[in-house]
């Protein structure tokens, strides 16, 4: 059933050809409410609007929102529309330029019966970007399960009705690990055997090349091993420190979120064609892709004056915007050509 859902959603998805010297942003999981306590967005919301409007709007990108954009799960969509004005107004700047797409989700899914709506004309459940005769489909990520089918009006309403007047946490921030790690599984799945590249969001959790987090630091580990016998005495020094810092971060991440015992990396060969932009809502920042100059880039943004990680897993960076606070950092980047080359060698 999942599998026939994803196929659907590849067949009838509208073309957007693109080229090397096209910039595309993608990001998801803003959830916008009402800038109050248990407004999700509201937590980076100022870093969202600055680097929104002085660097993506500046350099010319196509804007793409892949759902969850508006949390219509625990507020009215004219309440979110009066609290985040300025937001919109940004993203009427990208509309009025022809650059602005955005994909349906669980939590916006009422967005789709809405004929008012302000972006009615630029939403899609799905977009296929044709890089050559290449193909990256853009979607939010609720179709690769049935949970969505299921319980998502029951999920909404207990959460404006019942959750909400009590004040309970929040309990649709994130899946648990079992649950995204079966969704990414299936699109996985889906996105290998059509040959293709598949950019979600849903799990609020970053993927790179099919990698999580923890795949990639194992990854990373693997990698400076296999350097080290070939290493000068001072290049092995400090294949030594990185390895202990990669090793203290894989610790953390695998003692916060406990794994599955098995992982798409561990697949006999890892197909590179599932990303994920993660979220807007990160505690201590956000996390987008990029794709431009025929590559693609797993970004991070955060606010200096904010505490963060310490650990050498960047590619790139960090990078101030401007004279604020604020920074970009590329965690991984890699070529659109390379990645594609590596699907159809893998999957023939």
């Amino acid at each position: 059933m999942i599998q026939k859902k994803l196929t659907d959603l590849l067949k009838t998805a509208p073309e957007i050809q693109i080229a090397d010297q096209d910039k595309i942003l993608f990001l998801s999981d803003l959830h916008m409410g009402n800038n109050k306590r248990r407004d999700d967005f509201k937590r980076n919301s100022k870093l969202f609007t600055t680097v929104l409007r002085d660097y993506y709007l500046k350099q010319d990108y196509r804007l793409v929102l892949n759902g969850d954009v508006e949390e219509l799960h625990k507020f009215r969509l004219g309440k979110i529309m009066e609290t985040w004005s300025d937001v919109f107004d940004l993203f009427d700047q990208f509309k009025a330029r022809g650059r602005l797409h955005k994909m349906i989700g669980n939590h916006d899914y009422l967005l789709s019966y809405r004929q008012d709506y302000r972006y009615s004309e630029n939403l899609h459940h799905a977009i296929k970007f044709i890089y050559h005769s290449d193909v990256f489909l853009v979607f939010h990520g609720h179709q690769g399960t049935t949970r969505f089918d299921k319980y998502n009006t029951l999920f909404g309403f207990l959460l404006r009705h019942i959750v909400k007047p009590l004040g309970l946490k929040n309990l649709s921030k994130a899946l648990d690990n079992e649950k995204k790690y079966s969704i990414e599984k299936n699109i996985y799945e889906f996105s290998s055997k059509q040959h293709i590249v598949s950019i979600i969001g849903h799990t609020h959790r970053p993927l790179f090349e099919s990698m999580s987090k923890e795949d990639t630091l194992k990854f990373k580990i693997e990698n400076l091993v296999r350097l080290y016998p070939q290493a000068s005495e001072q290049e092995r020094q400090e294949i030594i420190i990185d390895i202990e810092a990669y090793k203290k971060e894989l610790h953390r991440v695998t003692e916060s979120e406990p794994t599955m015992g098995s992982h798409l990396y561990n697949s006999t060969l890892l197909i590179p064609c599932i990303f994920n932009s993660g979220c807007v809502t990160g505690k201590r920042g956000i996390t987008a892709l990029e794709i431009h100059d025929g590559n693609i880039y797993l970004i991070y943004w955060y606010d200096d004056r904010r505490k963060q990680k310490k650990v050498r897993i960047y590619d790139s960076g960090p990078e101030r915007l401007g004279n604020s606070h604020y920074k970009r950092i590329v965690l991984k980047h890699d070529q659109l050509e390379y990645v594609f080359t590596r699907i159809k060698l893998l999957t023939q």
